[in-house]
């Protein structure tokens, strides 16, 4: 076989799902390091290029299915970062052929910055994160910015994929429901209180439940859990 690119990655290490549709479930994770945008309230610095306290070790592909199967006490692995659809491609789909045929549930966690529609086929979940105004992460309007690239994720099946938004304020609750209008967004919608500043209470009183009533409210169950 042809020597296929490295990854760069930050952790691999078993724990539950702490987030959207599938919390509580036994998953391996593997986060990769590097993401494209800089969002201020990123709870995993250490994933990230720009802010002083990131890391990562090269490692083979072969290398991270290994370090994947080394956990045969569950057989569903979660793609995460940082941001995972910036690895390399090929790697990439390599990884996830091998997972593929060693019997593993395969979701991914992305920003939806980046879109590779060769992975559509080979993940079983999608979490798609747009960000709103609190992340500062774009300059000007964040739905113009992302709303043209969110909408290739629409071909994914509505029972693979889930929009989570995480809300900080009133300006990403604006912001959230712009992109679902903009796409005419149909398929699960998790609304995320930010670790940090976000109030469950405002965003459950502030979310237009009459337009969108079957959004989830779920905070990040795995730290509740003390979990990593």
């Amino acid at each position: 076989m042809e020597r296929l690119p490295s990854f760069r990655v930050n952790e691999i290490f078993l724990s539950v799902q702490g987030e959207g549709l599938h919390v509580g479930e036994r998953t391996v994770f593997v986060r990769f390091y590097g993401c494209p945008l800089h969002c201020v309230w990123c709870d995993q610095p250490e994933a990230l290029t720009h802010t002083g306290v990131g890391r990562f070790e090269e490692m083979e592909p072969e290398s991270v299915r290994g370090a994947v199967v080394g956990h045969p006490s569950t057989r569903r692995v979660c793609l995460t970062g940082g941001e995972p659809v910036i690895a390399p491609k090929a790697s990439l789909l390599w990884l996830l052929r091998e997972l593929k045929a060693a019997g593993y549930w395969i979701s991914i966690e992305t920003s939806g910055a980046r879109v590779v529609e060769e992975l559509f086929e080979w993940i079983d979940f999608w979490t798609v994160s747009p960000k709103g105004r609190s992340a500062e992460t774009f300059d000007g309007d964040p739905v113009e910015q992302q709303v043209t690239r969110l909408r290739r994720f629409l071909s994914v099946p509505p029972e693979k994929r889930q929009f989570k938004f995480v809300i900080q304020d009133e300006r990403d609750v604006e912001d959230a429901i712009a992109v679902l209008d903009a796409l005419g967004y149909v398929g699960a919608v998790v609304l995320q209180p930010e670790h940090a500043r976000g109030s469950g209470k405002a965003l459950f009183e502030s979310w237009p439940w009459d337009r969108y009533p079957g959004a989830r409210l779920i905070p990040q169950t795995h730290k509740l859990s003390g979990l990593h």
